[in-house]
């Protein structure tokens, strides 16, 4: 077997997982796939598998160019991480073709086909290098979303979808931020972003309960919450992994935390023990169960097209099939529902999701206003001043697509404090 061989191919049948099941990369799927194999080597397999997926209009791009027939699956899969490889990871060319010329013959694929393509892009990888996305290049679900969005917007993410996310990390307390032992960029007295890339859960603060990571779009509608919401009943009502809920439990607040995944809320639970936070857990379907009772405050952050993440989650765009827009929106419309029902006069439902599409945001929000006239848009304060995160509030809604704050790219979010006026 040729060096490296092995692991391209574990690589290989991981993308073909993602992209002909629909299945999502995770840790599951990688143990799945690969076994023994060492720390370096699933390091390897990640640093590929999710370049590839973040490249793979850029390098679909690169094989019509070269290729002129239809491929099979197997054939544009391997091509594309070959390509990948060669020309945006800048891997030694010879090692990258040689094994993929023989994961081809394993496939039963006409390698020679491979070996000859895989050459010629290899002379000229530089100048693929710069091969540019259009609108057009995009899958057609995602175009059909977004024509609400201006050529600004389009063009900025067509920039930034598929750049590598930035680590955003929460502390207990200001002190804990001061004495961490890696350079932080602040974006508030407890939280900033790790200026160099590594494996936190490796770091001795980590491992003490001093923090947590949570994307700077998930922490920012809690952190400037108004102080007058202490003492209140909260409810997170799909909790795991718990960013948001350890920002209330840091606020000594009453809070309860329910997710409907068993799953889940065994990660919930691993993160409450390590940040050493204790909440009541429940394990309940939010929409259909009868068990809750009445809160002051829900969070409602519910499951949707998570295209906001798409830099950290690139399978958006690499699977066949895209989201489920019609169920998504039903879920959303009626975990909203419930909210206003458990919802105590004068208390708040905090709306979010990882998503900028219009459906998924405005639109929820303007029907469940129009339907619901107990309820307004809850302003949010004017008292904070941080000029550069402030781009983030629009007309009371926190929105905003990938994007960057303090030069480190954030996901896209939205959220919006819904208030229950009688």
């Amino acid at each position: 077997m040729v060096k490296g061989e092995k692991i391209r191919l574990d690589i290989h049948n991981t993308l073909y997982s993602i992209y002909k099941f629909n299945q999502t990369l995770n840790n599951r799927l990688i143990n799945k796939r690969i076994k023994n194999n060492k720390k370096e080597d699933i390091a390897f397999l990640y640093n590929v598998t999710l370049t590839t997926m973040r490249f793979q209009l850029h390098t679909l791009k690169i094989i019509n160019k070269f290729v002129k027939k239809k491929i099979k699956v197997h054939e544009m899969i391997l091509l594309q991480s070959a390509i990948t490889q060669i020309v945006f990871l800048d891997f030694k060319e010879y090692a990258v073709i040689n094994c993929s010329v023989e994961i081809a013959k394993k496939l039963k694929i006409y390698h020679g086909l491979i070996n000859a393509i895989l050459k010629k892009i290899a002379r000229n990888k530089i100048s693929l290098k710069e091969t540019k996305i259009n609108l057009d290049d995009l899958p057609m679900w995602f175009r059909n979303k977004t024509k609400s969005l201006t050529n600004v917007e389009k063009k900025n993410f067509l920039e930034n979808y598929n750049k590598e996310p930035d680590l955003h990390v929460v502390f207990k307390d200001k002190k804990y931020l001061n004495t961490f032992e890696k350079k932080i960029i602040k974006t508030s007295d407890i939280s900033g972003f790790v200026e160099e890339k590594q494996d936190i859960s490796k770091l001795r603060s980590f491992l003490l309960g001093n923090l947590w990571v949570q994307d700077f779009s998930s922490f920012f509608p809690l952190h400037i919450l108004p102080p007058k919401y202490e003492n209140k009943n909260f409810l997170d009502a799909c909790s795991a992994p718990g960013g948001k809920s350890f920002q209330i439990l840091n606020r000594n607040f009453n809070i309860d935390l329910n997710d409907i995944s068993k799953k889940r809320i065994e990660l919930l639970k691993s993160n409450l023990n390590r940040l050493n936070f204790k909440a009541k857990i429940m394990n309940l379907d939010f929409i259909k169960s009868n068990k809750f009772k009445k809160y002051d405050f829900i969070i409602v952050d519910s499951p949707c097209s998570s295209i906001g993440t798409i830099r950290r989650n690139p399978e958006i765009f690499f699977k066949t099939k895209g989201p489920d827009f019609k169920e998504l929106i039903n879920i959303q419309k009626r975990m909203l529902e419930k909210a206003s029902l458990l919802l105590n006069n004068n208390g708040l439902i905090l709306y979010m999701v990882c998503s900028f599409l219009k459906c998924e945001t405005l639109d929820q929000i303007k029907n469940f206003l129009t339907n619901h006239d107990n309820f307004e848009l809850f302003k949010i304060s004017s008292n904070y001043r941080h000029k550069e995160h402030t781009k983030l509030i629009k007309n009371n809604y926190i929105i905003t697509m990938p994007d960057t704050v303090s030069n480190y790219n954030i996901d896209g979010y939205f959220a919006a404090y819904l208030k229950k006026i009688k």
